[in-house]
């Protein structure tokens, strides 16, 4: 239950053993990330063709770099991740799955073990905005993708969602979750700037677009809103009380509120994306 996490909760920042990932890795948000994840993989499908080599950085729990092998297979497809038992378990799914193509590796996007000219596309998604550097990580993508390569890349730009009815917890969460990824060094409004950094780092013919995350019909309407809870009572809640920002009380009742939406399917919820692809 939310009050049992609160109250069991770790202090993950001052043991400092895992990586500058604010949003954690507990099994409420990688189920969210996947979800996510999948809604958008049709950002990617058009630039896809069977024989490309693919590297998705930050793949997580790797539901969407399943779907790029599937359509890559004559091609591969490489997942990268920086936490050790996502990368470990994607990899135990690839060897039930009998899929050649597909492989998961431990790798930080800041110094990607690959050599120069080296993939036909590099896509990303919610990775630049954890990042305190991001354009550095954008000139390795640039080293490793081939000349008329491809960078996909989608962010979010958390100002700027919206709530209908305006219920100021809700506006309070999303305060809170950019509070806490701009303590980690991130950008919770990266998506924004994406075309700027591209075309800095050398990318041409950049096209730039947009999307919401949004339920996209009644029967998602429950796992949408429960993973923005999740993500509450996630890493992000542990940072949330442990600077002080809120009390437990106070985060159970954000917690709630978005449990109610989830269930009851009065108002609506979305933020904005940005998208960015370039060419090499």
């Amino acid at each position: 239950m939310f009050i049992d996490r609160i109250m069991k909760r770790k202090n993950n920042i001052d043991q400092n053993t895992k990586d500058d990932y604010s949003l954690g890795y507990q099994k409420g948000v990688l189920d969210y990330l996947s979800y996510r994840a999948l809604k958008s993989f049709d950002f990617i499908l058009p630039y896809l063709r069977p024989d490309m080599e693919v590297l998705e950085c930050g793949c997580g729990p790797g539901v969407v770099t399943f779907e790029i092998a599937n359509k890559v297979i004559n091609g591969s497809v490489i997942g990268i991740d920086i936490d050790k038992d996502l990368i470990s378990s994607n990899n135990s799914k690839v060897d039930e799955s009998k899929i050649k193509n597909l492989k998961f590796r431990v790798a930080n996007i800041l110094e990607l073990p690959y050599t120069d000219n080296f993939f036909d596309i590099v896509y990303m998604q919610a990775v630049l905005v954890h990042i305190k550097n991001p354009i550095n990580a954008i000139r390795e993508v640039h080293r490793v993708l081939k000349n008329d390569g491809l960078i996909l890349v989608k962010e979010p730009v958390m100002d700027r969602a919206i709530f209908c009815p305006e219920e100021p917890l809700f506006l309070e969460t999303f305060e809170l979750i950019e509070k806490a990824i701009k303590s980690y060094g991130g950008d919770p409004s990266v998506g924004r700037k994406l075309w700027p950094m591209l075309n800095e780092v050398g990318f041409r013919d950049i096209l730039i677009s947009s999307s919401w995350e949004q339920p996209g019909s009644l029967d998602e309407w429950p796992s949408f809103y429960e993973g923005w809870v999740n993500v509450v009572k996630g890493k992000i809640g542990d940072i949330i009380l442990e600077e002080g920002w809120v009390d437990e009380k106070h985060l159970i009742d954000i917690g709630n509120a978005w449990m109610n939406l989830s269930k009851h399917k009065r108002g609506y919820a979305a933020s904005p994306w940005g998208e960015a692809v370039g060419w090499k």
